[in-house]
């Protein structure tokens, strides 16, 4: 598919190409990231995504304060180092990369309450206590949640998956892509549940959990197609918008 001058819609220098690269969604993230960590310093968090990158890191011998938000940001980084890229950020790319965001979760929306599963996409320790202490610990763990789901469903369990069968195993790309995006997709619903409701199959909540595999598909797919930066922004909208409705 070309446009009418004859240059390919993600070629580096086009608006598509740059909504994926490293670069751009770092600094579209940035925002995000600081809401969440300066709001968990006031208000705390039982987000467990940013706890259990702590837990395992943790495990290595890695002890550093906000490790987290320091692992996305090196991530990120390295892959534009390794792009072998400009260090440019333009901004009519974020601004665009907002909008579309905007654009993006609106049919999430439209599924949940067609579904009437509006479900606050974050998995945490004690929900009832976030709930307890107001509206904002809510809002700051639902961009945390963005984040850092995003992160560990999206750009590490996908990423890497592409990069073992098709850069080490040479299987085809496309097939590799659309089963991890599915396979990460469960998991990222998985998550959300204990493993007291996993096992009691009888009681399992399997519309939710149907409900959360589409909305991780749908995500997944924002992530090939449209980069890092959006799948976040689309994740964090979504909560945001979940949090504010259910008030």
């Amino acid at each position: 598919m070309s446009s009418q001058d004859g240059r390919s819609p993600f070629a580096k220098d086009t608006y598509g190409r740059q909504t994926l690269r490293p670069l751009n969604c770092l600094v579209f993230i940035l925002p995000l990231l600081a809401v969440f960590h300066v709001g968990t310093a006031f208000y705390g968090s039982d987000l467990l995504a940013p706890r259990d990158i702590d837990s395992i890191l943790g495990y290595f011998g890695v002890t550093v304060a906000y490790l987290p938000a320091m692992l996305v940001v090196v991530v990120l980084l390295l892959q534009h180092v390794a792009h072998r890229e400009k260090f440019r950020v333009q901004g009519r790319v974020l601004a665009g990369m907002l909008g579309e965001s905007i654009c993006w979760v609106l049919p999430l929306i439209a599924m949940a309450h067609l579904t009437n599963r509006l479900l606050l996409h974050q998995a945490g320790a004690d929900q009832g206590s976030d709930a307890a202490s107001g509206v904002f610990p809510l809002l700051i763990s639902g961009v945390g949640a963005g984040i850092y789901e995003e992160f560990i469903f999206r750009m590490v369990l996908i990423s890497l998956s592409l990069v073992v069968f098709v850069d080490v195993f040479d299987l085809h790309k496309d097939t590799v892509a659309i089963v991890s995006v599915i396979a990460a997709a469960i998991a990222f619903s998985l998550y959300h549940f204990s493993v007291k409701q996993i096992a009691e199959l009888s009681t399992f909540p399997w519309y939710d959990f149907i409900f959360r595999a589409v909305a991780g598909v749908y995500l997944g797919s924002l992530y090939v197609f449209r980069g890092f930066g959006i799948a976040v922004g689309v994740h964090s909208i979504y909560n945001i918008y979940t949090v504010l409705y259910n008030m």
